[in-house]
This record gives structure tokens, sequence and C-alpha cells, in this order.
């Protein structure tokens, strides 16, 4: 029961995702994201905020979108849609946001943000939502952030052209180093029991597709 309420927290801690995909899928990951990001800085080179855009693949989207049309239109209601991502904003802090950073080799404690939206729109599903540091950690000299499930449940990826960017500085240089491999939608690469039944076996297969973004500061 433990590894199950882990494992609903790796996939946005709902139980439709895993009613949705676990069920039929027999390999992980189950869920693909595209996922965009500004990072803000203020004058001081002091981080402000991360503000992440993930876009789901078309059969997540369709099951977390489930009962959210009342007017039976094919439209999720917009409240309901701002619900859905309050609720996946409160849940996602078990698993750190899928949203690792170090500041200055140190690791980068978030926390949630206000007014997370979500939107629906070709049969995909968008959460937008903003992340902010715990406390002061004094201005940037280096800044690296990934987004990554370390049981590989959920796999992330950008967009092609230039999904990231930074803001609030002119004196930083951001760098978007891409995966080494892109996970596709609907690509499964490792076995469910082998996924979940060897220590270590999902981080293993996820390191080749975690991209990272790096910034540097004079």
């Amino acid at each position: 029961m433990k590894r199950e309420r882990a494992m609903i927290g790796r996939v946005l801690a709902a139980a439709v995702m895993l009613c949705g995909g676990a069920g039929a899928a027999l390999a992980h990951p189950h869920v693909w994201v595209q996922a965009r990001a500004e990072l803000v800085l203020d004058g001081k080179r002091n981080l402000v905020a991360i503000r992440e855009s993930w876009t789901f693949d078309p059969e997540y989207s369709a099951f977390a979108v489930l009962n959210l049309d009342s007017k039976r239109d094919g439209v999720p209601d917009q409240g309901k849609l701002d619900e859905l991502a309050a609720q996946r904003l409160e849940a996602m802090a078990e698993t750190a946001f899928f949203t690792q950073g170090k500041l200055n080799g140190r690791p980068l404690a978030l926390k949630g943000g206000p007014s997370p939206k979500a939107s629906f729109s070709d049969g995909r599903l968008t959460l937008d939502f903003t992340l902010v540091p715990q406390g002061p950690a004094g201005p940037v000299r280096t800044l690296v952030v990934s987004f990554d499930d370390p049981d590989f449940y959920v796999a992330f990826g950008f967009p092609a052209g230039e999904p990231v960017r930074l803001s609030g500085t002119a004196e930083c240089v951001l760098k978007l180093s891409r995966p080494a491999r892109q996970a596709r939608e609907g690509e499964q690469l490792i076995p469910d029991e082998e996924a979940t039944g060897t220590p270590g076996a999902a981080a293993a297969a996820a390191a080749d597709y975690t991209g990272r973004l790096l910034v540097a500061c004079p």
C-alpha cells in the first residue's frame, strides 16, 4: 500500500492516472509531458520564480478531464479546470513538483506559488503553475533545474524551438541541455515489473531522457 500511494504521487497524485493508464499498460512510462519553463531572476540575480507549463499526452488528457464538461459540449468548464490545477499542484508537493534544482551547488527547495491554471485545447491538457524558493539563497552564480520522475512513470521532454527562457536580468546566460534521447508518446521503455521490482532500474532508464536548464551568472 505504501508503494501504491507513492506511485500515485509520482503521476500527479491522482487515482485517475492509475485507472486511466497503469492498469492497461505493461511498461514505463505511462504519462508523457512536454515541458516549457521560464526562470525569473530579479535585478540582484536572486531567483524569484520558476514558471512551468506542462502539456500532457492525449490519452492522459482525455482521462483527466472526464466529468469536467457540465454543458456536454466537449469543452471542460474553466472553473473545474482551475480546481483540477490547484489539486494537482497541492498533490505534487509530495514529489517536489517533479522539479529538481541546485542553486550555487546546493539543493534548491521549492514551494507552490499562487493561482495555478489548466487549459484544454486540441485534445490536450496543459497545466501552468509557478514554483518559488522556500527561503532566500543569495544571488545566482550557477543554477541547474531539471524535470524528471525517478520512477520514470512520467516522461518529460521539451518541444522544438525555444521552450525555456530566462527573464529579469541581462547579465546571466541560460542554456537548455536537451536529453540524450526523447521519449516518444506511447513508447514504453522498461517493463513494469523491472521498474517497480528492481531498485534503481527506473531511474537508470530515465537518465537518458532527462534534460537540464543551466544558468550561469558573472
